[in-house]
């Protein structure tokens, strides 16, 4: 699995009312604040929103809490992810700071979130501080933040793309054939479609 860092503000400098890059860590906004301009200044529109999300959240045995503080271009956070790949521990990580960030009010841009992660996950917190004072992979995330959004015209996250041993193809990659995208959140029988599909076409390919 890859994971490529996106932000829905792109690689603008204007956060149009969401907190962005230059946001001083502590004085961001909360994920509840952040949507009411997300949802285009709809007090109605953020509560459905927000009810949906968190009926969805409690169906996986999740609790959303919705005062966690929110930067909508966490470089510092998805830095630390693709280091974390480094070691094979990326998923752990995200994992980890999903739950601290979504459930606990712990916010994933804040350093004492990343570091108290990167140490719950059995990583280097020293190495991972070291490496933060840096500017290591800053500018691979600001280049994805851009591609993303103005290259793929990914405008909503998550977004899987699904590849078979026949297929290499997709908007992040250059090869043959047409992956198998899922555009948002999904569940187990839409997953389950997606991977029968593969699964016939690699069948009907070897015939």
């Amino acid at each position: 699995m890859t994971r490529h860092p996106y932000s829905f503000l792109g690689d603008s400098k204007r956060g149009g009312g969401l907190a962005g890059r230059g946001t001083p860590e502590g004085g961001e906004p909360t994920w509840h604040e952040s949507l009411l301009g997300y949802m285009g200044g709809s007090e109605r529109a953020r509560a459905q929103a927000e009810d949906q999300m968190r009926e969805l959240g409690r169906r996986c045995g999740i609790e959303l809490d919705y005062e966690v503080q929110t930067n909508w271009q966490p470089v510092d956070s998805q830095r630390v992810m693709l280091w974390a790949k480094r070691f094979g521990r990326q998923e752990a990580y995200m994992s980890a700071l999903a739950k601290r960030h979504f459930e606990q009010r712990q916010s994933a841009s804040h350093r004492t979130t990343i570091l108290d992660v990167v140490a719950e996950v059995g990583l280097d917190a020293r190495a991972a501080e070291a490496f933060l004072q840096t500017d290591e992979l800053r500018e691979q995330v600001w280049q994805s933040y851009g591609s993303t959004i103005h290259e793929k015209k990914i405008q909503s996250i998550p977004y899987f793309v699904f590849n078979s041993q026949i297929t290499d193809g997709g908007p992040f990659r250059s090869g043959k054939g047409k992956a198998v995208t899922v555009n948002g959140s999904g569940d187990s029988e839409s997953f389950l479609k997606v991977f029968e599909q593969l699964l016939q076409s690699v069948q009907r390919a070897s015939l």
